[in-house]
């Protein structure tokens, strides 16, 4: 059944930047599909009062995680492509033999060609080139995402497996995030005090124009499920986090952006729906 897959870095990313449109289209009757990774071992500890406790467990709890988040949207589908976080850019765990950034591109993108051909997506959404914020392992994603988006039909580099037939999707998006959205967010965690009136001056000019997003997706009747989702991802959603507060805002956070990278379909821009030019 053909529909939307989603491949995100870690636990955790899918809802920040997709939680609303996995969820529209899970309740629309679309095949929704996430493929994270790596196992978030590398991330942050939010309200445990011995975080090292569940340090040697985290990439266990963060499955767990995980799960209740895309229950809550909705998503039944879910694969990992199998590698270990990261970490963030220039720490030592980039160089951690198992890690996403130092796995070897061939057979990450076998493993993610092996995913498209076994769920047969009509959309794909990946991340920009620079991962959104520079994170080696949502550059990864955005690498080996555009390769096996490509590869599906390339039986020479990937040769059928048993079972296996050749697949082709149709649309490729980068899922982005809109200059707006993301001034909005300086100006709250500057507010909140959790930036620097520094940090909030930097963030000011990140995130993709708004006029080069191509695509924006009404979700604003499913902001208090993707706040749901968020809050299931424990370990890294703070209690009290400030964007939980701020991003109940529909004005602002009620559609998500999306950069519409290739079309196999007529599909006049802008658009409203990942769809458009399918259904």
């Amino acid at each position: 059944m053909p529909g939307l897959l989603a491949f995100h870095a870690h636990p955790d990313d899918e809802t920040t930047s997709t939680g609303g449109v996995l969820a529209r289209y899970a309740a629309a009757g679309e095949q929704v599909v996430v493929v994270t990774a790596t196992d978030g071992a590398e991330g942050e500890i939010h309200n445990y009062q011995n975080p090292e406790e569940v340090k040697p467990r985290l990439a266990e709890v963060r499955a767990e995680e995980l799960a209740a988040a895309l229950a809550l949207l909705g998503v039944r589908h879910h694969a990992s492509l199998g590698y270990r976080d990261s970490g963030m850019m220039g720490t030592t765990s980039n160089d951690h033999p198992d890690s996403f950034w130092r796995a070897d591109f061939g057979e990450a993108t076998r493993r993610l060609v092996a995913l498209l051909r076994r769920y047969r997506p009509e959309v794909v959404v990946i991340y920009d080139p620079f991962g959104g914020y520079g994170h080696p392992d949502h550059i990864q994603v955005h690498r080996v995402g555009v390769a096996a988006f490509f590869s599906g039909n390339d039986l020479g580099r990937f040769p059928l497996e048993d079972g296996e037939s050749s697949w082709t999707p149709s649309k490729l998006y980068w899922s982005a995030f809109p200059r707006s959205q993301v001034r909005r967010i300086a100006q709250a965690g500057r507010e909140t005090g959790y930036f620097t009136e520094e940090q909030a001056e930097r963030m000011s000019g990140a995130g993709i124009p708004d006029e080069e997003i191509t695509t924006w997706v009404d979700i604003s009747q499913l902001l208090d499920r993707k706040h749901e989702a968020w809050r299931a991802h424990r370990t890294q959603i703070p209690d009290d986090w400030f964007l939980l507060r701020a991003g109940s805002d529909r004005e602002v956070f009620g559609k998500e952006g999306f950069v519409r990278i290739f079309s196999r379909v007529e599909a006049p821009l802008p658009e409203d729906d990942l769809f458009a030019g399918l259904r």
